[in-house]
């Protein structure tokens, strides 16, 4: 039996990164968004993208992944349906020593996005271990929280 990998929650400076999303579906224009929110240099490659992502500061590439992509990236996200081509981006990226997010596996990663609440006072990340609705029944639940203590 292999044991599952643990991962260590850490707050990270995303301003001005170079990041990396592969895919144009829902999945990778909500990564997208996040990373964007965080102030990180977002370049996207798919070969069909959700029309929302052409109102958004990112580069894009219209055609399928090329390994050159990932030369001088920080942060890689694979978010295409194509299980294979999405675990091959994360054994390259690992391979360089990059961060590497993958939609479509909760162990052939090295970084998770996590749910997050942010307030004046406090930034709290949620991580239900690669179950992200899971996480985010959670986030809500702590909003609600938040509100009724008057901390939010």
């Amino acid at each position: 039996m292999v044991e599952s990998k643990k991962f260590f929650p850490l707050f990270i400076d995303l301003n001005e990164k170079e990041c990396l999303v592969v895919g144009g579906g829902s999945v990778a224009l909500r990564k997208t968004k996040t990373l964007l929110e965080y102030g990180a240099s977002v370049t996207v490659v798919a070969s069909h993208f959700k029309e929302e992502f052409k109102s958004l500061p990112v580069e894009i590439y219209q055609q399928d992944f090329v390994v050159d992509f990932l030369k001088d990236k920080f942060l890689v996200v694979a978010a295409t349906d194509n299980i294979h081509l999405n675990e091959m981006i994360y054994d390259i990226c690992e391979m360089r020593g990059i961060l590497m997010n993958n939609a479509t596996s909760k162990e052939d990663m090295n970084t998770r996005f996590s749910a997050i609440i942010e307030t004046e006072e406090f930034q709290i990340a949620i991580s239900a271990k690669g179950l992200p609705k899971k996480s985010v029944k959670l986030k809500n639940q702590l909003i609600d929280i938040l509100k009724e203590l008057d901390i939010e």
